[in-house]
C-alpha cells in the first residue's frame, strides 16, 4: 500500500482551497476597491488642502504684515490728517517709496478720507502725487470704500475689478487712523490671474481647489464667473459655495464642516456632499489670519487616484490567497491533522495529571501514524520510571526527614545561643545606673535589627559629673554584638585612663585602643571594624556641658530651633586618624539627642526614601517640650508609621536628655 504522508494530505487540501477561492473573489474585489478609491481620495483632498494652505499662508502673511505697517507708519497718519501741508507730503512719499519696492506685487494704493483722493502705483504706474481719481457716494462702484470705512476690524481683503484702474486684483485694505479717528486708507493688492495660476491648479483632474470667506462668498475659483467680486455686504448670490450644492442636506454639511474647521484651528474637515447630480468630496481648512477657508472638492467619479489596471487583478490575487488559504485550508488541515493530534493532546493531558495507563489507536502509515507508536512507547516509559522515581523518592524521604531534624536540633541551639548573647549584650548596658542617677531627665529607644546589634550606649559618672553615649559598630547582628563587646572594653580602659571630663581625649583613647586589640589584617579592607561614637560630659557643679563626637552629631532643640552640633567625619579605627575637637555648651534651656544612622537611613514613606536629616530635625522640634519619656514614645511612634512594611534596616539608638539648671 503506498504511504499518503502528512505533506501531501496538506498540499491537496491548500490545492481544493485554492480552486474554492475563486468563486468567492469577485464581489470582495469590488468592495475593496470602492473603499480603498473613497479612501485615497479622503487623504489626497486632505494633503492638497494643507499644501494649498501653506502656499497661501506665507505671502499672504508677508503682504498683510507689511501692508500694516505701512498704514501705521506715522508720516502716513499725519499726511492724511493734512494733505495740502508740503512738509509732510515730502516726508509721506519718502516713506511710501520705501515700503513699494517691498510689495510682491510692487504695488500700493491709499486715500485720504479728507479728500477722498485715490492713488495708485504699480510697475506699469510709476509712484505720483497725481491723483488716479476721487472716490465719490455717486459712483456704485466705489461702495467698497464706504463700507471698509465703517467696519470696526482693522483690514479687509477683497476681489475687485476697479474701472478706473482697469486692473483686477486681491486688495488688502487697512484703515488708518489716528487716535481712533479714521483718516484714510491704505493697501496693495494681488494680481488675480498669477494668483489663480498659483493657488487654484491642479495637477489632477477632478480636483478643484478654491478659497472662501466666513460667509461662504467666493474668493478664489478656476472659473472667474464664481469669483465674488467687490462683495463687502455679504450678498453672494451664485457667487457662494452654496449655490454650488444640489440639496439643503449638503448645504447644513458644509455649514457644519466650516464651523468644526473654524474651532479645529489647522485641521482639515471633509464631508460628502451632493453636487451637480453627483457625490462629491469637500475638504475644508480654516486660515485665521484672513477668516477665509482653503477648500478642495473631488469629484469621484471623475477623479483617478488610483491605478485600477494595476490594484484590480492584485487585490483579486490577495483576497483568493487570504480568503481561500485561511478557510478551506483550516478546514482540510482540521480533518487531517489537528483532530489526530487532539487524541494525541488529551493522551498528554492525562499523562500530565498522573495517568500514564494510555495507548493511542494507530490508524494511519504516515507522520500522525509514527507518532502515534512513539507516544505509546513513550508512555510506557515514563511509566515504568514513574515507578522507579516513587521508590527513589520514598528512600530520599526517609532520609530528608532526618536530616531535617538535625537541623532542627541545630537551629534551635544556635537561636537559644543567640538569645543567650541577647541577655549578654543588654546586661551591658547601663539602664540601672542611668535611671537611678538621671531618672526622667533622659530616655533611650534601642532597637536591634536582629536579636543582637552593633548599637550601645553609654553612662559613666564620677563626683563632677556623668558621661553620656552611644557607640555604633561597624556590622549588625553576631559580628555587631562581638564588636560591641570589644568597644566597651576599649571605652572601660580610656575612662580609666583619662577620666570622663574630656570627650575629645577619650575618643582618642577608645581609638588607640582599638587599634590595638585588632591584628592588621582584621584592620584592612575586608573587614569593617570601625565605631561611630559621640560622647557628652555634664557637669555636676558648672552649667555648661562638653561634647565630642566621631560620626556621631548632637542635635539640640528649644520647641522653636534646631541646631546639630556637627561631629568628625572620621570613625573611630577608621584607615585614617581622625581630628577630635570639643565643643561647650550651654546645659539649660535645651533638650540634647544623639542617634545612629540607622534612624536616618530607615527606608519608607510613599517613595521608600530614607528618614533622613530634614524630617528628623522637625520631629525634633515638634517634640522638644514634651516630658522626655513620651517623646521617646513619639518618636518610636513616627519612625513606625514611616517604615510602614518596609523591614528595618541596621540597628536603632536615640538618647535624649535634658537638664534644669
Amino acid at each position: 500500500m503506498a504511504r499518503w504522508g502528512l505533506r501531501g494530505k496538506s498540499l491537496f487540501a491548500l490545492a481544493v482551497t485554492c480552486f474554492l477561492a475563486l468563486l468567492f473573489t469577485t464581489f470582495m474585489g469590488w468592495l475593496l476597491l470602492k473603499e480603498g478609491k473613497l479612501y485615497s481620495a479622503k487623504n489626497y483632498a486632505k494633503s492638497f488642502t494643507e499644501l494649498n494652505y501653506q502656499k497661501i499662508l506665507t505671502p499672504i502673511s508677508r503682504e498683510l504684515a507689511l501692508a500694516e505697517r505701512f498704514a501705521d507708519t506715522s508720516t502716513v497718519r499725519e499726511w492724511m490728517q493734512d494733505p495740502t501741508n508740503s512738509e509732510k507730503q515730502a516726508a509721506f512719499v519718502e516713506d511710501a517709496k520705501g515700503f513699494l519696492g517691498g510689495f510682491q506685487d510692487h504695488s500700493m494704493f491709499f486715500v485720504t478720507d479728507a479728500t477722498k483722493d485715490y492713488y495708485f502705483a504699480d510697475a506699469n504706474n510709476p509712484f505720483s502725487m497725481t491723483p488716479k481719481y476721487r472716490i465719490s457716494h455717486a459712483h456704485p462702484r466705489d461702495d467698497w470704500y464706504f463700507h471698509t470705512r465703517q467696519q470696526l476690524a482693522p483690514f479687509n481683503i477683497n476681489v475687485d475689478e476697479d474701472e478706473h484702474l482697469k486692473v483686477t486684483k486681491i486688495w488688502v485694505n487697512y484703515l488708518v487712523k489716528d487716535k481712533g479717528v479714521f483718516v484714510g486708507l491704505a493697501g496693495t493688492g494681488f494680481d488675480l490671474s498669477h494668483f489663480l495660476d498659483e493657488y487654484t491648479s491642479t495637477p489632477v483632474a477632478g480636483v478643484h481647489p478654491f478659497i472662501i470667506n466666513a460667509d461662504g462668498g467666493i474668493e478664489a475659483h478656476q472659473d472667474k464667473d464664481l469669483i465674488a467680486f467687490d462683495t463687502l455686504d455679504g450678498d453672494y448670490g451664485a457667487r457662494s459655495i452654496f449655490a454650488l450644492l444640489d440639496d439643503n442636506a449638503s448645504k447644513q454639511k458644509v455649514k457644519q464642516a466650516m464651523e468644526k474647521a473654524r474651532n479645529a484651528g489647522t485641521g482639515v474637515v471633509s464631508v460628502m456632499v451632493q453636487q451637480k447630480g453627483t457625490q462629491q468630496l469637500m475638504s475644508f481648512m480654516y486660515f485665521p489670519l484672513l477668516d477665509w477657508y482653503v477648500v478642495t472638492n473631488v469629484d469621484l467619479n471623475n477623479v483617478n487616484l488610483l491605478n485600477m489596471k494595476v490594484l484590480l487583478p492584485t487585490a483579486s490575487v490577495f483576497v483568493i490567497l487570504l480568503i481561500l488559504l485561511l478557510a478551506v485550508f483550516g478546514f482540510a488541515v482540521e480533518r487531517l491533522v489537528i483532530s489526530p493530534i487532539r487524541h494525541l493532546q488529551s493522551s498528554a493531558k492525562a499523562m500530565e495529571g498522573g495517568s500514564y495507563d494510555v495507548s493511542l489507536p494507530v490508524t494511519g502509515n504516515d507522520e500522525i501514524g509514527d507518532l502515534s507508536r512513539t507516544f505509546n512507547n513513550m508512555a510506557k516509559q515514563v511509566r515504568n520510571h514513574t515507578e522507579e522515581l516513587e521508590r527513589k523518592v520514598t528512600e530520599r524521604t526517609t532520609q530528608l526527614q532526618a536530616t531535617h531534624q538535625e537541623m532542627a536540633e541545630a537551629h534551635r541551639k544556635i537561636g537559644a545561643s543567640i538569645d543567650y548573647a541577647s541577655l549578654i549584650q543588654k546586661a551591658i548596658l547601663p539602664d540601672r545606673q542611668m535611671k537611678q542617677f538621671l531618672g526622667e531627665h533622659h530616655s533611650v529607644v534601642w532597637r536591634p535589627r536582629d536579636v543582637v546589634g552593633g548599637d550601645f550606649y553609654v553612662f559613666k559618672h564620677s563626683d563632677d559629673g556623668c558621661l553620656l553615649g552611644i557607640v555604633d559598630c561597624a556590622g549588625h547582628g553576631v559580628p555587631g554584638a562581638l564588636m560591641t563587646m570589644l568597644m566597651r572594653a576599649a571605652i572601660d580602659h580610656a575612662t580609666t585612663e583619662v577620666g570622663i571630663q574630656d570627650p575629645t581625649a577619650l575618643l582618642h583613647s577608645i581609638d588607640s585602643t582599638l587599634r590595638s586589640m585588632l591584628n592588621e589584617d582584621a584592620s584592612g579592607d575586608r573587614v569593617a571594624t570601625n565605631a561611630d561614637v559621640g560622647l557628652v560630659y555634664i557637669s555636676k557643679d558648672n552649667n555648661n556641658m562638653r561634647f565630642a563626637g566621631a560620626k556621631i552629631g548632637l542635635y539640640a532643640s528649644n520647641g522653636e530651633d534646631v541646631v546639630k552640633f556637627k561631629p568628625s567625619r572620621r570613625a573611630l579605627g577608621d584607615r585614617r586618624l581622625g581630628e577630635y575637637v570639643n565643643v561647650d555648651l550651654p546645659v539649660s534651656g535645651w533638650t540634647y539627642y544623639m542617634t545612629t544612622d540607622g534612624f536616618l537611613d530607615q527606608a519608607g514613606g510613599e517613595k521608600k526614601f530614607g528618614f533622613g536629616n530634614r524630617r528628623f530635625e522637625s520631629l525634633l522640634q515638634e517634640n522638644a517640650e514634651l516630658p522626655l519619656n513620651d517623646q521617646a514614645s513619639a518618636f518610636v511612634e513616627a519612625l513606625k508609621t514611616y517604615m510602614g512594611d518596609q523591614p528595618q534596616r541596621d540597628d536603632i539608638t536615640l538618647l535624649s536628655f535634658r537638664f534644669d539648671q
